[in-house]
């Protein structure tokens, strides 16, 4: 255990501001009438990387502080096993967290409110209210039980301590334990560290998708769109491998309908799984279309 012998480190204390800001995000969440991330992209306007999203009026907003962030989102948002997604997930009870960092003997996140704009009271370090980058549900493969997980991101450098003196990174490090602590031993429930090479936010895959959600809302009868799955299938399943600019040509000459309208139709089927396709190999126009051999679905 990271400091166990080391002297123990004084944490931040929970102050009226800590409460307020708790009370403030429950009462936000109490309103909207479900979950609601505790951080937005419009807090931090000023990173170029943050960004909202809400497919629809009936869904959950996502907030994504980075663009692997928004590539894990995506990934997340087309596995056949996965629901309820949450991000920016707050570890509201600040007294477990900065229990499990006493634990540790690592030091809490913490803030500190500029001087003379608050009263004596409130003033230096007091505990923030952490949070994790995912949670979401996941049937299991294997079992069909249905399991909850919580999920950090980080790209591979923000974790690798290559300098003895790499404060950043070790800050980083120790709120991840902080994070695994309090989910595996507090609450009892699965936590997984993601890095940037993790298979959900390979480059292809991300890419694949990004293409295929933005057809995803196409209005084509359901007689018509069967007669597409059919040709593409057809296809698909000979013997011949094709690219895909000639898998759409084939497959729009047999339905007389145009090119343009045929691509969209194939990316419309990928992302409702009427077709499945590699999307781990590049699927530009001179790339050939494989076969997948497993439905694409969240496993460890």
């Amino acid at each position: 255990m990271k400091n166990a012998n080391s002297p123990k480190i004084k944490q931040p204390t929970v102050t009226e501001l800590t409460e307020n800001k708790i009370d403030d995000y429950l009462t936000r969440r109490e309103f909207e009438g479900k979950y609601i991330p505790y951080k937005t992209a419009r807090q931090f306007s000023s990173m170029g990387n943050a960004s909202t999203e809400q497919l629809a009026q009936e869904t959950q907003r996502h907030e994504y502080f980075s663009d692997m962030e928004r590539h894990f989102g995506l990934t997340l948002s087309y596995l056949k096993n996965v629901s309820k997604v949450k991000t920016q997930y707050p570890l509201i009870d600040v007294d477990t967290t900065l229990a499990v960092a006493t634990r540790l003997n690592i030091a809490h996140p913490r803030f500190a409110p500029k001087r003379g704009l608050v009263k004596d009271a409130n003033q230096g370090y007091q505990a923030s209210i952490m949070t994790t980058d995912f949670c979401f549900q996941y049937v299991d493969i294997m079992t069909g039980e249905t399991k909850k997980i919580a999920v950090s991101l980080k790209y591979n450098d923000e974790v690798l301590i290559v300098d003895s003196g790499d404060a950043v990174t070790g800050r980083t490090q120790d709120k991840l334990k902080i994070e695994q602590a309090y989910w595996e031993d507090e609450k009892q429930q699965e936590y997984r560290l993601i890095t940037s090479s993790h298979w959900t936010l390979s480059p292809n895959l991300v890419k694949n998708l990004a293409i295929a959600r933005r057809h995803r809302n196409l209005d084509v009868p359901h007689i018509i769109l069967k007669s597409f799955q059919v040709h593409f299938l057809e296809f698909l399943t000979g013997r011949k491998r094709h690219r895909l600019a000639d898998l759409v040509f084939l497959v729009s000459k047999k339905m007389s309908i145009s090119f343009e309208k045929t691509y969209g139709v194939f990316w419309y089927l990928i992302w409702h799984k009427g077709l499945q396709v590699d999307l781990f190999r590049p699927l530009a126009d001179a790339s050939f279309v494989f076969n997948a051999k497993e439905d694409y679905a969240w496993e460890w």
